[in-house]
Protein backbone atom coordinates (compact mmCIF):
# COMPACT_ATOMS: atom_id res chain seq x y z
CA UNK A 1 0.00 0.00 0.00
CA UNK A 2 1.16 3.82 -0.44
CA UNK A 3 2.65 5.43 2.52
CA UNK A 4 0.80 7.01 4.59
CA UNK A 5 1.70 10.77 4.57
CA UNK A 6 0.90 13.83 6.22
CA UNK A 7 1.27 17.63 3.79
CA UNK A 8 0.22 20.45 5.16
CA UNK A 9 -2.23 22.53 3.41
CA UNK A 10 -1.07 24.48 0.47
CA UNK A 11 -0.59 28.59 1.43
CA UNK A 12 -1.84 30.69 -1.00
CA UNK A 13 -0.98 34.76 -1.81
CA UNK A 14 -3.19 37.09 -3.51
CA UNK A 15 -1.02 40.13 -5.27
CA UNK A 16 -3.60 42.83 -4.15
CA UNK A 17 -2.88 46.61 -3.72
CA UNK A 18 -3.33 47.12 0.00
CA UNK A 19 -5.07 50.74 -0.35
CA UNK A 20 -7.70 48.78 -3.11
CA UNK A 21 -8.55 45.66 -0.38
CA UNK A 22 -10.84 47.11 1.71
CA UNK A 23 -12.25 49.41 -0.83
CA UNK A 24 -12.83 46.58 -3.26
CA UNK A 25 -13.38 43.55 -1.62
CA UNK A 26 -16.58 42.47 -3.80
CA UNK A 27 -14.61 43.43 -7.07
CA UNK A 28 -16.04 39.69 -8.13
CA UNK A 29 -18.70 38.43 -6.72
CA UNK A 30 -18.96 34.54 -6.13
CA UNK A 31 -22.09 34.45 -8.52
CA UNK A 32 -21.76 37.29 -10.96
CA UNK A 33 -24.57 38.33 -12.92
CA UNK A 34 -24.29 38.43 -17.03
CA UNK A 35 -21.91 41.06 -17.83
CA UNK A 36 -21.63 42.08 -14.11
CA UNK A 37 -17.86 40.64 -14.42
CA UNK A 38 -17.29 42.60 -17.64
CA UNK A 39 -18.43 45.65 -16.65
CA UNK A 40 -15.68 45.52 -13.25
CA UNK A 41 -13.15 44.36 -15.61
CA UNK A 42 -13.77 47.48 -17.51
CA UNK A 43 -13.91 49.73 -14.79
CA UNK A 44 -10.51 48.46 -13.10
CA UNK A 45 -9.42 49.03 -16.21
CA UNK A 46 -10.10 52.63 -16.76
CA UNK A 47 -8.84 53.22 -12.83
CA UNK A 48 -5.59 51.61 -13.57
CA UNK A 49 -4.90 54.00 -16.60
CA UNK A 50 -6.01 57.17 -14.70
CA UNK A 51 -2.90 56.01 -11.70
CA UNK A 52 -0.53 55.37 -14.80
CA UNK A 53 -0.89 58.88 -16.07
CA UNK A 54 -0.63 60.44 -12.42
CA UNK A 55 2.79 58.63 -12.09
CA UNK A 56 6.07 60.54 -12.62
CA UNK A 57 8.17 59.13 -15.34
CA UNK A 58 10.29 57.69 -12.60
CA UNK A 59 7.31 55.83 -10.67
CA UNK A 60 6.46 54.23 -14.48
CA UNK A 61 9.96 53.15 -14.73
CA UNK A 62 10.13 51.63 -11.11
CA UNK A 63 6.48 50.17 -11.79
CA UNK A 64 7.28 48.38 -15.27
CA UNK A 65 10.67 47.10 -13.82
CA UNK A 66 8.55 45.01 -10.74
CA UNK A 67 6.01 43.72 -13.08
CA UNK A 68 9.26 42.53 -15.72
CA UNK A 69 10.03 40.32 -12.13
CA UNK A 70 6.58 39.32 -11.70
CA UNK A 71 6.68 38.00 -15.30
CA UNK A 72 10.38 36.55 -15.28
CA UNK A 73 9.06 34.73 -11.58
CA UNK A 74 5.85 33.32 -13.50
CA UNK A 75 7.59 32.24 -16.59
CA UNK A 76 10.50 30.02 -14.41
CA UNK A 77 7.84 29.06 -12.20
CA UNK A 78 7.72 26.12 -14.41
CA UNK A 79 11.17 24.44 -13.45
CA UNK A 80 12.51 26.47 -10.57
CA UNK A 81 11.11 23.93 -8.20
CA UNK A 82 13.56 21.42 -9.90
CA UNK A 83 16.28 23.30 -9.90
CA UNK A 84 15.31 24.13 -5.82
CA UNK A 85 14.85 20.27 -5.34
CA UNK A 86 18.08 19.32 -6.97
CA UNK A 87 20.26 21.97 -5.17
CA UNK A 88 18.32 20.84 -1.61
CA UNK A 89 19.28 17.32 -2.64
CA UNK A 90 23.04 18.37 -3.11
CA UNK A 91 23.05 20.08 0.43
CA UNK A 92 21.71 16.77 1.93
CA UNK A 93 24.16 14.57 -0.09
CA UNK A 94 27.19 17.21 1.17
CA UNK A 95 25.30 17.19 4.71
CA UNK A 96 26.13 13.47 5.24
CA UNK A 97 28.79 13.01 3.49
CA UNK A 98 31.94 11.08 4.89
CA UNK A 99 29.31 10.05 8.03
CA UNK A 100 29.07 6.15 8.79
CA UNK A 101 26.39 4.65 6.38
CA UNK A 102 26.27 7.27 3.57
CA UNK A 103 27.00 6.64 0.34
CA UNK A 104 26.57 7.76 -3.07
CA UNK A 105 23.65 8.72 -5.33
CA UNK A 106 20.52 6.26 -4.45
CA UNK A 107 18.13 7.71 -7.12
CA UNK A 108 18.60 5.09 -9.21
CA UNK A 109 18.38 1.12 -8.94
CA UNK A 110 21.61 -0.13 -8.10
CA UNK A 111 23.42 -3.21 -9.59
CA UNK A 112 26.07 -5.80 -8.50
CA UNK A 113 29.71 -3.98 -9.75
CA UNK A 114 31.98 -6.96 -8.30
CA UNK A 115 32.06 -9.60 -6.29
CA UNK A 116 34.38 -11.85 -3.58
CA UNK A 117 33.71 -15.53 -3.15
CA UNK A 118 37.05 -16.28 -1.01
CA UNK A 119 37.67 -15.39 2.39
CA UNK A 120 34.68 -13.63 2.95
CA UNK A 121 33.71 -15.16 6.55
CA UNK A 122 36.39 -12.44 7.77
CA UNK A 123 36.08 -8.94 6.79
CA UNK A 124 37.80 -5.51 7.55
CA UNK A 125 37.41 -2.35 6.28
CA UNK A 126 40.55 0.03 5.75
CA UNK A 127 40.46 3.46 4.96
CA UNK A 128 40.38 4.66 1.56
CA UNK A 129 37.89 2.37 0.69
CA UNK A 130 38.74 -0.95 0.64
CA UNK A 131 37.79 -4.26 2.00
CA UNK A 132 40.53 -6.52 3.04
CA UNK A 133 39.92 -10.80 3.19
CA UNK A 134 42.17 -13.50 3.06
CA UNK A 135 42.73 -15.75 0.52
CA UNK A 136 45.20 -18.72 0.91
CA UNK A 137 48.10 -17.37 2.43
CA UNK A 138 47.29 -13.59 1.07
CA UNK A 139 45.72 -10.81 2.59
CA UNK A 140 44.03 -9.16 -0.63
CA UNK A 141 42.75 -5.56 0.19
CA UNK A 142 39.75 -4.56 -2.88
CA UNK A 143 38.81 -1.38 -3.97
CA UNK A 144 34.89 -0.99 -2.83
CA UNK A 145 33.88 1.11 -5.94
CA UNK A 146 35.30 -0.67 -8.96
CA UNK A 147 35.89 -4.49 -7.47
CA UNK A 148 40.13 -4.04 -8.42
CA UNK A 149 42.48 -5.49 -6.68
CA UNK A 150 44.55 -2.68 -4.57
CA UNK A 151 47.21 -4.91 -3.25
CA UNK A 152 48.12 -8.41 -1.67
CA UNK A 153 50.74 -9.60 0.68
CA UNK A 154 51.31 -12.83 1.59
CA UNK A 155 51.36 -13.19 5.42
CA UNK A 156 51.63 -16.53 5.91
CA UNK A 157 49.35 -19.78 6.63
CA UNK A 158 46.26 -19.81 8.62
CA UNK A 159 45.84 -16.02 8.26
CA UNK A 160 43.77 -14.34 10.12
CA UNK A 161 43.57 -10.15 9.74
CA UNK A 162 41.85 -7.67 11.68
CA UNK A 163 40.17 -5.37 13.77
CA UNK A 164 36.53 -6.96 12.35
CA UNK A 165 33.64 -5.55 13.11
CA UNK A 166 32.10 -3.19 10.54
CA UNK A 167 30.39 -5.52 9.12
CA UNK A 168 28.26 -5.89 12.54
CA UNK A 169 26.98 -2.81 12.77
CA UNK A 170 29.86 -1.16 14.45
CA UNK A 171 29.65 2.83 14.13
CA UNK A 172 33.22 3.56 13.86
CA UNK A 173 35.50 4.97 10.54
CA UNK A 174 37.39 2.22 8.56
CA UNK A 175 40.82 1.01 10.70
CA UNK A 176 43.76 2.76 9.21
CA UNK A 177 46.31 -0.54 10.02
CA UNK A 178 45.55 -3.76 9.33
CA UNK A 179 47.00 -6.81 11.91
CA UNK A 180 47.22 -10.32 10.59
CA UNK A 181 47.98 -13.34 12.78
CA UNK A 182 49.16 -16.56 10.59
CA UNK A 183 50.97 -19.73 11.60
CA UNK A 184 49.79 -23.05 13.59
CA UNK A 185 48.28 -22.15 16.72
CA UNK A 186 51.44 -23.73 18.42
CA UNK A 187 53.84 -20.77 16.48
CA UNK A 188 51.76 -17.86 15.74
CA UNK A 189 53.41 -15.15 13.63
CA UNK A 190 51.83 -11.31 13.64
CA UNK A 191 52.24 -8.67 10.77
CA UNK A 192 51.02 -5.49 10.65
CA UNK A 193 50.58 -3.50 7.24
CA UNK A 194 49.25 -0.02 6.77
CA UNK A 195 46.15 0.63 4.18
CA UNK A 196 48.10 1.16 1.24
CA UNK A 197 49.49 -2.38 1.89
CA UNK A 198 53.15 -1.51 2.99
CA UNK A 199 54.39 -3.90 6.00
CA UNK A 200 55.51 -2.05 8.96
CA UNK A 201 56.75 -4.75 10.57
CA UNK A 202 56.11 -8.29 11.89
CA UNK A 203 57.41 -10.35 15.22
CA UNK A 204 56.44 -13.94 16.44
CA UNK A 205 54.10 -14.45 18.89
CA UNK A 206 54.44 -18.22 19.95
CA UNK A 207 51.34 -19.94 20.91
CA UNK A 208 48.28 -18.42 20.71
CA UNK A 209 44.38 -19.31 20.88
CA UNK A 210 42.05 -18.04 18.48
CA UNK A 211 39.24 -18.55 21.08
CA UNK A 212 38.87 -20.17 24.25
CA UNK A 213 37.74 -23.32 22.39
CA UNK A 214 40.55 -23.82 20.35
CA UNK A 215 41.94 -26.97 20.92
CA UNK A 216 44.44 -27.33 18.54
CA UNK A 217 46.74 -24.85 20.69
CA UNK A 218 48.09 -25.55 24.23
CA UNK A 219 46.09 -25.63 27.22
CA UNK A 220 47.66 -22.33 29.03
CA UNK A 221 48.12 -20.22 25.49
CA UNK A 222 45.98 -16.89 25.58
CA UNK A 223 43.42 -15.63 23.13
CA UNK A 224 44.81 -13.35 20.95
CA UNK A 225 42.58 -11.05 18.37
CA UNK A 226 43.88 -8.80 15.97
CA UNK A 227 42.46 -4.92 17.15
CA UNK A 228 42.37 -1.46 15.73
CA UNK A 229 45.55 1.20 16.38
CA UNK A 230 48.27 -1.66 15.29
CA UNK A 231 47.44 -3.31 18.79
CA UNK A 232 46.37 -7.08 19.89
CA UNK A 233 44.15 -8.10 22.43
CA UNK A 234 45.15 -10.33 24.97
CA UNK A 235 42.94 -12.63 27.14
CA UNK A 236 45.67 -14.59 30.18
CA UNK A 237 43.88 -16.99 32.35
CA UNK A 238 41.83 -18.58 29.82
CA UNK A 239 41.26 -22.59 31.89
CA UNK A 240 39.29 -25.24 30.95
CA UNK A 241 37.45 -25.35 34.44
CA UNK A 242 33.72 -26.21 34.96
CA UNK A 243 31.04 -27.02 36.95
CA UNK A 244 27.63 -29.02 37.25
CA UNK A 245 24.19 -26.86 36.26
CA UNK A 246 22.58 -26.78 39.47
CA UNK A 247 19.75 -29.21 38.90
CA UNK A 248 17.22 -26.91 40.54
CA UNK A 249 17.77 -23.17 39.62
CA UNK A 250 20.46 -21.50 38.28
CA UNK A 251 24.07 -21.10 38.95
CA UNK A 252 24.72 -19.33 41.98
CA UNK A 253 27.57 -18.71 44.49
CA UNK A 254 28.44 -22.28 45.21
CA UNK A 255 28.25 -23.10 41.42
CA UNK A 256 31.72 -20.26 41.35
CA UNK A 257 32.66 -21.61 44.38
CA UNK A 258 32.95 -25.30 41.99
CA UNK A 259 34.55 -23.19 39.53
CA UNK A 260 37.26 -21.79 41.16
CA UNK A 261 38.08 -25.16 42.93
CA UNK A 262 38.08 -26.85 39.52
CA UNK A 263 40.57 -24.42 38.46
CA UNK A 264 39.02 -21.08 36.92
CA UNK A 265 40.63 -17.95 37.72
CA UNK A 266 39.58 -14.43 36.85
CA UNK A 267 40.80 -13.48 33.13
CA UNK A 268 43.29 -10.50 32.06
CA UNK A 269 42.08 -8.63 29.23
CA UNK A 270 45.12 -6.48 27.93
CA UNK A 271 45.74 -3.99 24.81
CA UNK A 272 49.41 -4.54 23.76
CA UNK A 273 51.35 -3.14 20.22
CA UNK A 274 51.38 -5.96 18.19
CA UNK A 275 54.92 -5.06 16.82
CA UNK A 276 56.60 -3.93 20.12
CA UNK A 277 54.79 -5.96 22.63
CA UNK A 278 54.65 -3.04 24.78
CA UNK A 279 52.00 -3.30 27.42
CA UNK A 280 49.39 0.07 26.88
CA UNK A 281 46.43 -1.09 29.21
CA UNK A 282 45.20 -4.29 30.93
CA UNK A 283 42.03 -4.99 33.07
CA UNK A 284 40.69 -8.53 35.07
CA UNK A 285 37.24 -9.34 35.00
CA UNK A 286 36.30 -10.17 38.67
CA UNK A 287 33.63 -12.47 38.09
CA UNK A 288 30.53 -12.52 40.82
CA UNK A 289 27.95 -15.08 41.65
CA UNK A 290 25.12 -13.14 39.92
CA UNK A 291 27.07 -12.74 36.78
CA UNK A 292 26.21 -16.40 36.44
CA UNK A 293 22.79 -16.05 36.10
CA UNK A 294 23.12 -15.49 32.46
CA UNK A 295 25.57 -18.50 31.48
CA UNK A 296 24.82 -20.59 28.98
CA UNK A 297 24.41 -24.32 29.34
CA UNK A 298 26.63 -27.30 27.44
CA UNK A 299 25.90 -31.03 27.49
CA UNK A 300 28.39 -33.79 26.05
CA UNK A 301 25.97 -36.58 24.87
CA UNK A 302 24.09 -38.37 28.03
CA UNK A 303 26.76 -36.15 30.64
CA UNK A 304 25.12 -33.79 33.26
CA UNK A 305 25.19 -30.30 31.86
CA UNK A 306 27.72 -27.95 32.91
CA UNK A 307 28.37 -24.30 33.01
CA UNK A 308 29.67 -22.37 29.88
CA UNK A 309 32.25 -20.10 31.61
CA UNK A 310 34.69 -19.23 28.70
CA UNK A 311 35.16 -15.96 27.82
CA UNK A 312 34.66 -14.09 24.47
CA UNK A 313 36.73 -12.05 23.50
CA UNK A 314 36.43 -9.51 20.72
CA UNK A 315 37.65 -6.68 19.05
CA UNK A 316 36.19 -4.07 16.68
CA UNK A 317 37.53 -1.15 14.94
CA UNK A 318 36.76 1.22 17.71
CA UNK A 319 37.28 -1.02 20.85
CA UNK A 320 38.25 -4.51 22.74
CA UNK A 321 36.05 -6.12 24.87
CA UNK A 322 36.16 -9.50 27.03
CA UNK A 323 32.76 -10.90 28.35
CA UNK A 324 31.84 -13.59 30.45
CA UNK A 325 28.89 -14.60 31.02
CA UNK A 326 26.69 -11.36 31.99
CA UNK A 327 29.65 -9.57 33.00
CA UNK A 328 32.23 -7.51 30.47
CA UNK A 329 35.54 -5.15 30.40
CA UNK A 330 35.56 -2.72 27.82
CA UNK A 331 39.04 -0.60 26.56
CA UNK A 332 40.43 1.08 23.78
CA UNK A 333 42.76 -0.06 21.20
CA UNK A 334 44.85 2.61 22.98
CA UNK A 335 44.69 0.33 26.26
CA UNK A 336 42.17 2.98 28.21
CA UNK A 337 39.27 0.81 30.45
CA UNK A 338 36.31 2.95 29.18
CA UNK A 339 33.85 0.18 31.21
CA UNK A 340 33.45 -2.54 32.88
CA UNK A 341 30.03 -3.20 32.92
CA UNK A 342 28.54 -5.67 35.20
CA UNK A 343 24.68 -5.52 34.69
CA UNK A 344 24.30 -4.47 31.01
CA UNK A 345 25.64 -4.28 27.89
CA UNK A 346 28.08 -1.74 25.68
CA UNK A 347 28.16 -0.79 22.21
CA UNK A 348 29.73 2.06 20.20
CA UNK A 349 28.77 5.21 18.89
CA UNK A 350 30.00 7.63 16.34
CA UNK A 351 32.92 9.74 16.66
CA UNK A 352 34.75 7.21 19.13
CA UNK A 353 31.97 7.23 22.33
CA UNK A 354 30.09 4.38 23.83
CA UNK A 355 27.01 3.71 25.60
CA UNK A 356 26.88 1.33 28.73
CA UNK A 357 23.28 0.34 28.73
CA UNK A 358 21.69 -0.89 32.18
CA UNK A 359 18.60 -2.41 33.01
CA UNK A 360 17.05 1.30 33.98
CA UNK A 361 19.92 3.97 32.56
CA UNK A 362 22.13 4.47 29.85
CA UNK A 363 25.24 6.03 30.68
CA UNK A 364 27.51 8.16 27.36
CA UNK A 365 30.99 7.78 27.81
CA UNK A 366 33.94 9.97 25.69
CA UNK A 367 36.59 7.84 24.74
CA UNK A 368 38.68 8.53 27.35
CA UNK A 369 36.06 7.23 29.51
CA UNK A 370 35.00 10.48 30.66
CA UNK A 371 31.04 10.47 31.40
CA UNK A 372 29.27 12.75 28.78
CA UNK A 373 25.63 12.08 29.87
CA UNK A 374 23.23 9.64 31.89
CA UNK A 375 19.63 9.17 31.05
CA UNK A 376 17.23 7.14 31.76
CA UNK A 377 15.81 3.57 29.84
CA UNK A 378 17.80 2.18 26.70
CA UNK A 379 19.89 4.48 24.58
CA UNK A 380 19.24 3.38 20.85
CA UNK A 381 21.49 4.91 18.51
CA UNK A 382 20.57 5.01 14.66
CA UNK A 383 22.37 2.69 12.14
CA UNK A 384 22.80 6.20 9.98
CA UNK A 385 22.82 9.52 11.93
CA UNK A 386 23.51 13.45 10.57
CA UNK A 387 23.41 14.82 13.75
CA UNK A 388 25.29 12.21 16.32
CA UNK A 389 25.62 15.67 18.20
CA UNK A 390 21.52 15.93 18.84
CA UNK A 391 19.19 14.68 21.17
CA UNK A 392 19.28 11.12 22.49
CA UNK A 393 17.29 8.39 21.25
CA UNK A 394 15.74 6.49 23.96
CA UNK A 395 13.51 3.39 25.27
CA UNK A 396 12.12 2.82 29.00
CA UNK A 397 13.65 -0.27 30.31
CA UNK A 398 11.37 -2.78 29.26
CA UNK A 399 11.04 -4.58 32.76
CA UNK A 400 9.46 -1.34 33.67
CA UNK A 401 7.52 0.27 31.05
CA UNK A 402 3.91 1.03 32.25
CA UNK A 403 1.50 1.45 29.41
CA UNK A 404 2.30 1.73 25.77
CA UNK A 405 5.55 2.04 24.52
CA UNK A 406 7.43 5.28 23.45
CA UNK A 407 10.58 6.37 22.06
CA UNK A 408 12.00 9.55 23.75
CA UNK A 409 14.37 12.44 22.62
CA UNK A 410 16.78 13.36 25.36
CA UNK A 411 18.79 16.44 25.79
CA UNK A 412 22.58 16.38 27.11
CA UNK A 413 20.66 18.29 29.76
CA UNK A 414 18.20 15.56 30.53
CA UNK A 415 15.55 16.94 29.21
CA UNK A 416 12.49 15.95 26.83
CA UNK A 417 12.45 16.81 23.75
CA UNK A 418 9.75 14.46 22.35
CA UNK A 419 8.23 11.60 22.90
CA UNK A 420 5.91 9.63 19.75
CA UNK A 421 4.27 5.74 20.53
CA UNK A 422 5.65 2.96 19.51
CA UNK A 423 3.72 -0.79 19.33
CA UNK A 424 7.33 -2.97 19.00
CA UNK A 425 10.23 -0.76 19.02
CA UNK A 426 12.66 -3.24 16.12
CA UNK A 427 15.39 -0.26 16.46
CA UNK A 428 16.19 3.05 14.91
CA UNK A 429 17.37 3.36 11.34
CA UNK A 430 18.54 6.48 10.76
CA UNK A 431 18.24 10.32 11.19
CA UNK A 432 18.87 11.78 8.41
CA UNK A 433 17.40 14.99 6.76
CA UNK A 434 15.52 15.92 9.94
CA UNK A 435 13.71 12.27 9.89
CA UNK A 436 14.02 9.75 12.20
CA UNK A 437 13.55 6.68 10.59
CA UNK A 438 12.25 3.71 13.24
CA UNK A 439 10.75 0.07 12.50
CA UNK A 440 7.73 0.22 14.60
CA UNK A 441 6.94 -4.06 14.32
CA UNK A 442 6.27 -4.70 10.64
CA UNK A 443 6.19 -1.00 9.46
CA UNK A 444 8.83 1.74 8.98
CA UNK A 445 8.01 5.07 10.41
CA UNK A 446 9.28 8.49 9.48
CA UNK A 447 9.30 10.75 12.60
CA UNK A 448 9.86 14.33 12.82
CA UNK A 449 13.26 14.74 14.41
CA UNK A 450 12.77 17.98 15.90
CA UNK A 451 9.17 17.21 17.31
CA UNK A 452 8.65 13.51 17.11
CA UNK A 453 4.97 14.18 15.06
CA UNK A 454 4.77 11.09 12.58
CA UNK A 455 5.29 11.98 9.00
CA UNK A 456 4.96 8.85 6.99
CA UNK A 457 4.74 5.19 7.68
CA UNK A 458 4.84 1.85 5.32
CA UNK A 459 3.20 -1.06 6.36
CA UNK A 460 3.51 -2.93 3.17
CA UNK A 461 7.25 -3.23 3.26
CA UNK A 462 8.24 -6.38 5.99
CA UNK A 463 5.87 -9.43 5.86
CA UNK A 464 5.70 -10.52 9.36
CA UNK A 465 3.57 -13.09 11.01
CA UNK A 466 1.42 -13.33 14.03
CA UNK A 467 4.38 -14.41 16.19
CA UNK A 468 6.49 -11.91 15.02
CA UNK A 469 8.78 -13.98 12.73
CA UNK A 470 8.86 -13.33 8.95
CA UNK A 471 11.04 -10.69 7.39
CA UNK A 472 13.61 -8.91 9.28
CA UNK A 473 16.36 -5.72 8.36
CA UNK A 474 19.64 -6.27 7.68
CA UNK A 475 20.88 -2.77 7.40
CA UNK A 476 20.50 0.84 6.07
CA UNK A 477 22.27 3.17 3.98
CA UNK A 478 21.87 6.72 2.39
CA UNK A 479 22.55 9.78 0.32
CA UNK A 480 20.74 12.16 2.47
CA UNK A 481 17.66 11.95 0.54
CA UNK A 482 17.22 8.84 0.40
CA UNK A 483 17.53 5.53 2.75
CA UNK A 484 18.13 2.03 1.45
CA UNK A 485 16.89 -0.53 3.18
CA UNK A 486 18.03 -3.97 3.28
CA UNK A 487 15.71 -6.92 3.77
CA UNK A 488 16.15 -10.44 4.28
CA UNK A 489 13.01 -12.91 4.61
CA UNK A 490 12.07 -16.00 5.11
CA UNK A 491 11.89 -18.52 2.36
CA UNK A 492 15.08 -17.30 0.45
CA UNK A 493 14.26 -14.26 -0.30
CA UNK A 494 16.08 -10.34 0.38
CA UNK A 495 14.84 -7.33 -1.26
CA UNK A 496 16.89 -3.78 -1.50
CA UNK A 497 14.55 -1.04 -0.91
CA UNK A 498 15.21 2.88 -1.26
CA UNK A 499 12.85 5.11 0.40
CA UNK A 500 12.36 9.01 -0.24
CA UNK A 501 12.99 10.03 3.79
CA UNK A 502 10.66 12.99 3.19
CA UNK A 503 7.59 11.03 2.45
CA UNK A 504 8.32 7.73 2.73
CA UNK A 505 7.42 7.11 -0.73
CA UNK A 506 9.40 3.98 -3.00
CA UNK A 507 12.43 5.15 -4.68
CA UNK A 508 12.82 2.12 -6.40
CA UNK A 509 12.44 -1.79 -5.43
CA UNK A 510 15.29 -4.63 -6.16
CA UNK A 511 13.84 -8.08 -5.01
CA UNK A 512 16.10 -11.35 -5.59
CA UNK A 513 16.19 -14.94 -4.19
CA UNK A 514 18.74 -15.55 -1.68
CA UNK A 515 19.91 -14.87 1.74
CA UNK A 516 20.63 -11.15 3.16
CA UNK A 517 23.02 -11.04 5.62
CA UNK A 518 24.30 -7.66 5.98
CA UNK A 519 24.13 -3.78 4.13
CA UNK A 520 27.29 -1.81 4.85
CA UNK A 521 28.60 2.25 3.71
CA UNK A 522 32.29 1.28 2.58
CA UNK A 523 33.85 4.51 1.44
CA UNK A 524 30.77 5.78 0.57
CA UNK A 525 30.05 2.57 -1.77
CA UNK A 526 27.01 0.40 -1.07
CA UNK A 527 28.44 -3.44 0.13
CA UNK A 528 26.37 -6.21 0.40
CA UNK A 529 27.16 -9.64 2.37
CA UNK A 530 25.50 -13.15 2.26
CA UNK A 531 28.06 -16.41 1.31
CA UNK A 532 29.94 -13.78 -0.58
CA UNK A 533 30.90 -9.98 -0.84
CA UNK A 534 29.03 -7.65 -3.56
CA UNK A 535 29.81 -4.38 -4.47
CA UNK A 536 26.24 -2.46 -5.75
CA UNK A 537 26.56 1.09 -7.93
Amino acid sequence: MPPRFRRPDLMTFELVPDDEREDDADLVPDDPEPGQARRRLADLRDRAVARWRALSRGGRVAVAASTAAVVVAAATAGFAPGLLDARAERLRAEAVHGLPGAVGDLSEPLTERWELTDGTDELTTLAGGLVLTTQGTDAVATDAGTGREAWRHDVGPYPTCGPQGSFRGDASTPATVAVCLSGAADDRRVTVLDADGAVLGERPLGPARSDAYDEAAPPDAPVVVPAAGGALAVAEGVTDATAPWPPDGVPDADTLRRLRADGWVDPTLRVEDALTGEVRGEATLRLRPEDLEQCGMMQDGGAEPEVMINPAVGASPTDVTMSVCSTSVLMTPGGTVIDAATDGWTQPLPGGRHVVVSDQKSTVLDDDGTVVATVPGWLVPPAVDDDPDGSFLVLPDLGQAVGQLQLRAIGADGAERWHAPLDDIGGVLARVAGVVVVQDGGELVGLDAATGAEIWARDDLLRRTADGSGDWLVGAVTDGTRLLVGISGDGDRRRLVALDLRDGATAWDRQERGYLGQLQSVGGHVVAVDDTVHGLG
